[in-house]
């Protein structure tokens, strides 16, 4: 390090890898600044964090970004924590392929101890038998030994974000400066050196300039960033997300009394039980599709059980664009979703997998009518016209086109990505886990070469 700015670090972006990477750094004493979009709410213990923010039963959308623009395939977090403060806190690791796949330096033995590392600070646990709801329950039966129940970042029901499992340690460090309510625009150079990062509160130096903006963000600030090193890199190409489609079912008679009776014994849970799946054109060892069910609290219908089916290795590639050069305009994002066909033939035999778990003697005590999209709507033009993603972008800042292995940015001095931009391909999984874990180790490895 030069010594010659206010921080070594400079962090834009307090979401589940900001937050690591704000905490390894800092307690290695380097002088970090750690830039959050959202607000902090300041440590668990503070009493400060909203409710359904804590609550882990649920999805929250309360500090989502543009949510009057953009529809929920594009949600991102604009809070300390980010994602892991709004998500369903499943926690799965993707198979060991899908990381051996990612290219120099790194593979499922380099990451592995790393996603262990991540699961103990985040406090994770498994549901037991007795937590799951009936309709879980009937699902997980049925599927037998292809369904998952979750392990989950869940300390009573709180949803341990990455503010709490790391930052909160770090609170309080002289090595650590924390500014929230700050929109980071563009990073700044001197020549091919990134210098620091200019923001709504003005400009901000360091030594090394560290993008975790997650995979719209962080495309988005480089694209903003004037330097002509960055002009032939394919930011914000490379776009993948799992792609999936949606399923509701009326409630039976028995699904309305047991979950009511559940609902009174044991805290409900939208997710706790994912499954397993094989298309025709999976390769042997490992699954292409998640079939997803969810049971939400009751309506005044009472309750609707519901299901999605996702392709977790897919073909199609979208981009992420600006529509302006102010950092508070919307971005232009473009999953490309179905574009490649065989991610048709995919979910066309994931749908039908999860009709068929409908129709089994387990579910169907619980799962009455197809109501969405209904019985008489065939499986391809299903997949044709509701296909969405689950909330798991990465890919637009990837390894070996945009960074090399260690997350720096090909051509420039002084400046990293380290989040789920750089995974050059998704995991057959929920990604936050991987993300942090990424995480982790980029921060080791920042320290062992500056």
């Amino acid at each position: 390090m030069s010594g010659g700015s206010a921080f070594e670090f400079l962090i834009a972006g307090g979401g589940s890898a900001g937050c690591v990477l704000a905490a390894r750094l800092s307690e290695a004493g380097r002088r970090v600044c750690l830039l959050e979009a959202g607000p902090d709410y300041g440590p668990y213990d503070g009493g400060r964090w909203p409710s359904e923010i804590l609550d882990a039963r649920q999805l929250a959308f309360s500090h989502a970004w543009e949510t009057e623009r953009e529809d929920r395939s594009q949600l991102r977090a604009r809070i300390m924590g980010g994602c892991s403060a709004h998500n369903a806190c499943v926690v799965l690791a993707g198979a060991p392929a899908d990381y051996d796949e990612w290219g120099e330096g790194w593979s499922h033995a380099v990451i592995a101890p790393y996603l262990e590392r991540a699961e103990r600070e985040l406090r994770v646990r498994r549901f037991a038998d007795e937590e799951l709801s009936p309709w879980h329950r009937a699902f997980a039966r049925a599927a037998g030994a292809d369904a998952i129940v979750h392990p989950v970042n869940d300390v009573g029901a709180v949803r341990w974000n990455t503010a709490f499992a790391y930052l909160d340690a770090a609170r309080g460090r002289e090595s650590l400066t924390i500014r929230a309510d700050t929109l980071v625009d563009r990073v700044l150079f001197s020549g091919d050196r990134a210098v620091g990062v200019a923001t709504s509160d003005g400009d901000v130096h360091a030594d090394h300039v560290v993008l975790a903006a997650g995979a719209y963000g962080s495309p988005g600030i480089l694209l903003r960033s004037d330097a002509a090193v960055l002009r032939d890199l394919p930011i914000g190409e490379g776009l993948i997300d799992h792609v999936g489609v949606g399923f509701a079912f009326e409630g039976t008679d028995r699904l309305q009394r047991e979950a009511a009776a559940f609902e009174r014994a044991w805290p409900l849970y939208m997710a706790q039980v994912t499954i397993e799946a094989r298309s025709a054109a999976c390769a042997a060892g490992v699954c292409d599709l998640f079939l997803f069910p969810a049971l939400d609290p009751p309506g005044p219908e009472g309750y609707e059980g519901s299901a999605a089916v996702f392709a977790m290795k897919p073909w199609s590639r979208g981009t992420v664009r600006l529509t302006a050069p102010d950092p508070r305009a919307p971005l232009a994002i473009d999953h490309g979703f179905l574009s490649d066909e065989r991610d048709v033939a995919v979910l066309v035999d994931g749908i039908e997998a999860l009709r068929s778990l409908a129709a089994s003697e387990e579910v169907r005590a619980y799962a009455g009518r197809e109501v969405r999209p209904g019985a008489e709507v065939e499986a391809e033009r299903h997949a044709r016209e509701a296909a969405r993603g689950f909330f798991h972008p990465v890919g637009t800042c990837a390894i070996g086109a945009v960074v090399d292995g260690d997350g720096r940015v090909h051509g420039c001095a002084g400046l990293s990505v380290a989040d789920a931009s750089i995974m050059p391909s998704i995991p057959r999984a929920n990604t936050n886990l991987s993300t942090i874990a990424l995480a982790e180790r980029l921060a080791e490895r920042m320290l062992s070469v500056s």
